[in-house]
């Protein structure tokens, strides 16, 4: 858990890196005067014609600034999006080469080598723009990786914790203690329901009960009324247990038998993905 909220404070820390980029290429492509290049005589193509001017002192070294602090936000950043967003590495390299058909990369707009096509700085700027966020959206999306990791680590966590109170509650019933299985059975429920908010993104209190965090999942379509009325039969036997009202070891038996089942359905053997929590 640590190591997953060390990696999204660096990549917090990327972003910043970005904007303060941003800012200097931008300048750069601001200031640095861009000439024309007379295509040559009987050319039957239009190239790209307008070249960056020689650089001053002081805008070399904003140049200069601006290199070092993108390849190292690129190194860094191409870690994360190849070991945590494989699919995109391709898209997020080609936004730092470019192409040789007329489409520049970041590492373009920095070191003012290629030609462009217009004098428009306006336009320049929005194409460096364009090229470059999509590598920071690229990016930032780790975290959204990142956080279904979170999630899938806390329900693994918890389930095995569940599964273990499942059965001491199972061996407290069969050894003729019904209510003691009902009371644990019952904070398993408990659990299990808050895991499940904690799935979905569900606020909810600590001292809240079943009743309470049933209904709220309910109300956020993750779950199915059928599942609604199991969940409240459950918790009925369970408010037996607690308190002296006659409880019978097959009350309990039951209890603990579709509490297992209502486990299967709700943490399947495959890990939660992305998509998961968008659809």
């Amino acid at each position: 858990m640590r190591g997953i909220e060390g990696i999204e404070q660096t990549i917090n820390g990327l972003e910043t890196d970005a904007i303060e980029i941003e800012r200097i290429v931008i300048g750069l492509l601001r200031t640095v005067e861009l000439i024309h290049k007379p295509d040559p005589a009987g050319a039957l193509f239009f190239a790209p014609s307008n070249q960056w001017s020689e650089l001053s002192g002081q805008e070399l070294q904003k140049q200069r600034d601006a290199l070092r602090k993108y390849q190292r936000w690129y190194t860094v950043a191409h870690r994360y999006v190849r070991e945590y967003a494989p699919e995109r590495v391709d898209e997020f390299n080609h936004c730092y080469f470019g192409d040789t058909q007329g489409n520049y990369g970041v590492i373009d707009y920095i070191k003012l080598e290629r030609l462009q096509r217009s004098r428009n700085k306006s336009r320049i700027i929005d194409d460096f723009w364009r090229v470059f966020e999509i590598q920071r959206s690229i990016l930032l999306s780790v975290s959204d990786v990142l956080g279904i990791e979170r999630i899938n680590l806390r329900e693994l966590i918890s389930s095995d914790i569940i599964d273990r109170e499942i059965g001491e509650a199972d061996c407290l019933c069969r050894m003729g203690h019904p209510r003691a299985a009902g009371v644990l059975a019952g904070v398993a429920l408990e659990r299990q329901l808050k895991t499940l908010c904690d799935r979905y993104g569900l606020e909810y209190q600590k001292k809240d009960a079943v009743e309470h965090l049933v209904q709220r999942l309910y109300e956020n379509d993750c779950l199915d009324l059928t599942q609604l009325r199991t969940i409240r039969h459950l918790a009925e036997i369970r408010e037996k247990c607690d308190h002296a009202s006659d409880v019978t070891g097959d009350e309990v038996g039951e209890l603990i038998e579709r509490l297992r089942e209502f486990m299967q359905q709700s943490f399947p053997t495959e890990p939660l993905r992305l998509q998961d929590t968008i659809a």
